[in-house]
């Protein structure tokens, strides 16, 4: 593998445009996501709540990505894209605009969460589709660990930027500092060269098929399918800790904003560590193969401990080492799917990923809610870390039974 040889990719000019418009608007997004969380907390002081509006978040990808992804393999990516970005725009003026008027109530905010997470249904499947019609395929690896970097490093500057000007102005701001950011993305998309684009789109043309056609490319692809299991059990049990970040700063740590937002801050720090040493590495397919329950186990390990941390210095560094361990498995997981897939199914094949990421994990942090209601937000995130390492454990005795079997049936009858 080479070092730093990734970051060739930055020199393709559309996908350059893409990156630093994202990147931006992602600032922005995590600015939210963290105030909303810290103001609901604010206003209900209930975990229950929180659960809830991570409940909220997730539940519109379970009736629409499927859709969205069929969506993103019929029409033009890039205007998808830009009409997703412009509704959040909206979305967040909204909730800027209420907050600010000092009207808002727990129900808006749990509300126009929901409201996003239908725009996302649509806009994350298309976004994860749109990296490769921007750069060659053998760029795509690295176009997408850039893409985890820059997510990353809006975990870090944005809630650090959020947990400041919520000490300083109140939520209503960071909730219009996010709408302003939509227009950074916005301008990106409308200054990228067409003729780029076109070409590849062109040769998707005529290759339009429905939800089960993505469906029955899943189920002739058994690793691939392991693996949106795994991500779907990881995001349900393991990943919901974020939105319960607000209760455990007020009532274990007994922390204010600035420090909460450093907290959140901790997470992407370690996750961008992770990232950008990925994203300057030319990896192969075998590498994440081995990096993906690697970085797993060690996300176990770190959330375990954490969830039983009552002092702000030690759950800092420990957040640092789950955002570092996150990252790893997360990219690998989103790597190996893409590279498992070919263009035509590429969209619908993207929705179910981004269904087992994002639309599961609505039962599961409900599911925390409730346990963290009843026993305590410690104890809850110490369960999702067991059942965490369950499923990994699970994850790798069936892969090595597949890839066992795969070479016997390779190696045919031994007759001597």
């Amino acid at each position: 593998m080479s070092t730093f040889g990734g970051y060739r990719v930055l020199r393709v000019r559309n996908y350059r445009l893409m990156w630093i418009g994202n990147w931006i608007s992602l600032i922005g997004t995590w600015m939210q996501s963290v105030t909303q969380a810290w103001l609901l907390t604010k206003l209900t002081d209930s975990p229950l709540a929180l659960g809830i509006l991570g409940a909220a978040s997730s539940a519109p990808f379970l009736v629409f990505v499927l859709i969205g992804g069929i969506v993103s393999d019929r029409f033009d990516r890039r205007s998808i894209v830009i009409m997703t970005q412009a509704l959040s725009l909206l979305q967040a003026l909204t909730l800027a605009i209420l907050t600010l008027a000092g009207v808002i109530q727990p129900w808006h905010i749990i509300g126009l969460a929901a409201v996003l997470g239908a725009i996302n249904a649509f806009d994350i499947p298309a976004r994860q589709a749109f990296v490769i019609e921007l750069v060659a395929p053998s760029q795509l690896p690295n176009a997408l660990a850039l893409n985890s970097t820059a997510f990353n490093v809006a975990r870090v500057v944005g809630p650090a930027i959020g947990g400041g000007l919520v000490a300083l102005t109140g939520e209503g701001v960071c909730f219009l500092v996010n709408a302003l950011s939509y227009l950074a993305v916005l301008a990106a998309l409308t200054m990228m060269d067409p003729a780029a684009i076109s070409e590849r789109q062109r040769l998707q043309q005529g290759q339009r098929g429905a939800f089960l056609a993505g469906a029955r490319f899943v189920a002739r692809n058994p690793d691939l399918a392991r693996i949106l299991v795994l991500v779907g059990l990881i995001s349900s049990v393991a990943i919901p800790y974020r939105n319960f970040l607000p209760d455990i700063a007020q009532n274990v740590l007994h922390i204010g904003a600035t420090r909460y937002g450093l907290l959140m801050a901790a997470a992407g720090a370690g996750a961008t560590l992770g990232a950008v040493t990925i994203a300057g590495l030319s990896l192969t397919r075998d590498h994440y193969n081995r990096l993906l329950p690697v970085g797993l186990l060690g996300f176990c390990i770190t959330l375990g401990a954490f969830s039983q941390s009552t002092r702000f210095v030690p759950a800092l560094l420990l957040l640092v080492g789950m955002g570092v361990c996150g990252i790893l498995y997360f990219n690998a997981a989103n790597t190996l799917v893409q590279l498992s897939i070919d263009d035509l199914h590429r969209g619908r094949v993207m929705s179910f990923y981004v269904l087992m990421q994002r639309g599961v994990p609505a039962f599961g942090s409900l599911l925390l809610g409730l346990a963290a209601h009843r026993y305590g937000t410690p104890s809850a995130l110490l369960g999702g870390a067991v059942l965490c390492t369950t499923a990994l454990v699970g994850f790798v005795v069936t892969r090595r039974r597949a890839t066992a079997s795969a070479t016997l049936e390779a190696s045919g009858p031994d007759y001597s």
